[in-house]
């Protein structure tokens, strides 16, 4: 209930009051109602003063009702001045909150789309830390088959050098054997001397194999033989595919074969059978 309802509920209860104790005074004596109303009885003021002082205080609340009213006016336009300021701020919030909305949207897409984007980079990684693992087998397998590789490389180095110092010496027999053969040649030509003749003492250019090898008793059994020219204590020349193995030295001969010793100091490899042997000067 507002002020106003209460003022007029207490205004309509005090004239009440006055009424009925208006009635109850007319009802209870036959008295001089000119006397009651202007001057009263028994010391108590007339119903004119009466009416006179509920009339003020009727016009007191009168008074402060329009005062309420017009508090409660202000305080209503203040309230609706209030309100449309939390009305203007509630739009405004409104239109944060569909802003809010929509960057929170916004970035759970982004959200989502960076948590793609994280996931093919996860697998992405996964891909590369395992091909990373392979490469670093594939390396390690390959590092070590450059140092066998290099290792081997040492070793044909060294193979080579030896076979270069090995070459260098054929190069230097070779060049006192072509001297050599030159001064025989010279030697044969000043003298009228026929190469293909048989000498005393000397086998002719004869070439064969080897047949049998006795290593424990370091003796041999080739293709050529007395028919050859052969004889004891010729010197034999034993090559294969063109390098040099070593010396062979007659022993005993037969037609077309002949037993021969394996000459040690001269020997460069393992004789086998099929070697070739030539007949030498020597």
């Amino acid at each position: 209930m507002t002020l106003l309802g209460k003022s007029f509920t207490a205004l309509i209860l005090i004239l009440s009051a006055v009424f009925m104790v208006l009635a109850l005074a007319v009802n209870a004596s036959h008295r001089n109602w000119r006397d009651v109303v202007l001057t009263g009885i028994d010391g108590q003021p007339g119903l004119k003063q009466q009416i006179e002082n509920t009339t003020r205080v009727n016009e007191q609340l009168r008074d402060s009702q329009q005062r309420a009213q017009a508090s409660l006016d202000r305080e209503q336009a203040t309230r609706r001045t209030a309100l449309a300021a939390l009305s203007t701020q509630l739009d405004q919030l409104k239109s944060d909150l569909q802003q809010s909305e929509a960057s929170v949207q916004k970035l759970t897409a982004q959200v989502q789309e960076l948590t793609q984007i994280d996931l093919s980079r996860a697998q992405e990684l996964e891909r590369l830390t395992a091909e990373n693992s392979k490469l670093r087998t594939s390396v390690r397998t390959e590092q070590q088959d450059r140092d066998q590789l290099f290792t081997q490389t040492l070793e044909l180095t060294d193979q080579m050098n030896k076979l270069r110092g090995f070459k260098q010496q054929l190069e230097e027999r070779n060049s006192q054997l072509m001297a050599q053969v030159t001064r025989f040649e010279e030697v044969v030509a000043s003298k009228g001397i026929d190469v293909n003749e048989p000498l005393d003492g000397a086998p002719p250019m004869r070439n064969g194999k080897i047949l049998e090898i006795d290593r424990p008793r370091r003796l041999t059994l080739v293709s050529i033989g007395y028919d050859e020219g052969l004889r004891e204590g010729h010197m034999l020349e034993v090559t294969r595919d063109g390098r040099y193995i070593g010396k062979l030295k007659i022993r005993k001969t037969e037609p077309d074969r002949a037993v021969a010793e394996i000459m040690i100091d001269y020997s460069d490899g393992i004789m086998q059978e099929n070697d070739r042997v030539d007949t030498t000067l020597d």
